[in-house]
C-alpha cells in the first residue's frame, strides 16, 4: 500500500501547501519513488484567476491550478479528473449598478463569486465518469460573465445536472462527495509508492473515507510541523459538529488539543531533503521496497 502524506494548511489561505507538495515531489521522485498527488476538493474564480481559466478553456478541463502545477513535476499515471475529483468554478455576475445584491443563494459569497459550475468525477471501468452541476438558469438569463460556449468547453463529455440554489448543490454533495473522492483516491493510490494528499484551505481532515494517514504535516509560510496522525484524526473528529462534513473542521479548532513532535523551517527556494522528511516522521519503506 502506498504511503499517505497529508498536507494541512495552517492558515485559511496562502499557507504554502502546494509549494511543499512541489518540494516533496521533486525530492522523492529524484530518489526513485513513484509519486501521485491528490487534491480532493478545490475551486477557483473565473475572473481573479483568469490565466488559469484560459488554460482550462484551451484544454477542455475544469480542474485545480495547484494540481496542475504539482503534476508538471511528476509522471502521474492517473488522469487529473481523478487526482482532483471535485472542482468548482465561481463567476462574477453582470451588474446593473455598483454593489448590487443577488438573492440567489448560489451567490452566497457575493456577486463577484457565484457558484456556476462544480465538477464531480469518479472512476468508471477504464474511463472517468463526470457530472457537472451547472447554474443553468443564470446562464440562460445571461446574468454571468461566462458564456455558453465557454461552459461547453469546460463540461465537455460530462453529464449536466442543473442547480438553482446552494441547497441543491449541498444535497448533491451530501449524496455523492464521499463516494467520488474515496473511489478516485483508491484508483490513484495503487499507482504509486507515496501519495501526497493536499487538503482544502485549512480543513483539518479532508474526507471521512480517509481512515488513516502515515504522516500529517501542517504547512504555513516558512514552516512545516508534523503531528501524530492517529491523534490528529481523533482530534478532528472530536470537534465535528452534528451532520457537518469532516472537512468543515478547521485546523484552528484543534490546534490547542495537540502538540507537534517535529518542525522544519524552509525558504521558498529550498528543496526538502530525505533527512528532513524523515525528521518529520515520514518513513520511506513501502510495500514494494520492504
Amino acid at each position: 500500500m502506498a504511503k499517505r502524506v497529508l498536507l494541512v494548511g495552517m492558515n485559511t489561505f496562502d499557507s504554502g501547501k502546494t509549494q511543499v507538495a512541489l518540494m516533496m515531489s521533486k525530492t522523492l521522485s529524484e530518489s526513485g519513488y513513484s509519486i501521485e498527488y491528490f487534491k480532493p476538493l478545490s475551486g477557483h474564480n473565473y475572473w481573479f484567476h483568469y490565466e488559469h481559466t484560459k488554460f482550462c478553456l484551451e484544454n477542455g478541463i475544469l480542474a485545480s491550478r495547484d494540481a496542475m502545477r504539482v503534476r508538471e513535476f511528476l509522471e502521474p499515471k492517473s488522469p487529473i479528473e481523478l487526482a482532483n475529483p471535485v472542482h468548482a468554478l465561481f463567476v462574477p455576475m453582470k451588474l446593473e449598478k455598483p454593489l448590487q445584491t443577488m438573492t440567489n443563494t448560489l451567490g452566497l459569497a457575493g456577486t463577484s463569486s457565484v457558484l456556476t459550475m462544480k465538477r464531480f468525477s469518479q472512476p468508471a471501468k477504464s474511463s472517468v465518469d463526470t457530472t457537472v452541476l451547472l447554474a443553468e438558469r443564470l446562464l440562460e438569463e445571461d446574468r454571468l460573465i461566462i458564456n455558453q460556449e465557454e461552459v461547453g468547453k469546460l463540461s465537455r463529455g460530462a453529464a449536466i445536472q442543473s442547480v438553482d440554489s446552494l441547497e441543491e448543490v449541498q444535497e448533491y454533495e451530501n449524496s455523492n462527495f464521499e463516494k467520488h473522492v474515496s473511489d478516485s483516491f483508491a484508483a490513484i493510490e495503487r499507482l504509486a509508492d507515496i501519495t501526497i494528499i493536499e487538503g482544502f484551505n485549512n480543513a483539518a481532515w479532508p474526507w471521512d473515507g480517509l481512515e488513516k494517514a502515515d504522516a500529517v504535516l501542517i504547512v504555513g509560510p516558512a514552516h512545516i510541523f508534523s503531528y501524530d496522525p492517529k491523534k490528529f484524526r481523533k482530534a478532528a473528529y472530536m470537534m465535528k459538529w452534528g451532520n457537518l462534513p469532516i472537512n468543515e473542521v478547521t485546523f484552528g479548532r484543534i490546534s490547542d488539543l495537540l502538540k507537534p513532535f517535529a518542525r522544519v523551517q524552509i525558504k521558498p527556494e529550498d528543496q526538502l531533503t530525505l533527512q528532513q522528511l524523515e525528521h518529520l516522521g515520514i518513513s520511506f519503506r513501502t510495500g514494494k521496497n520492504d
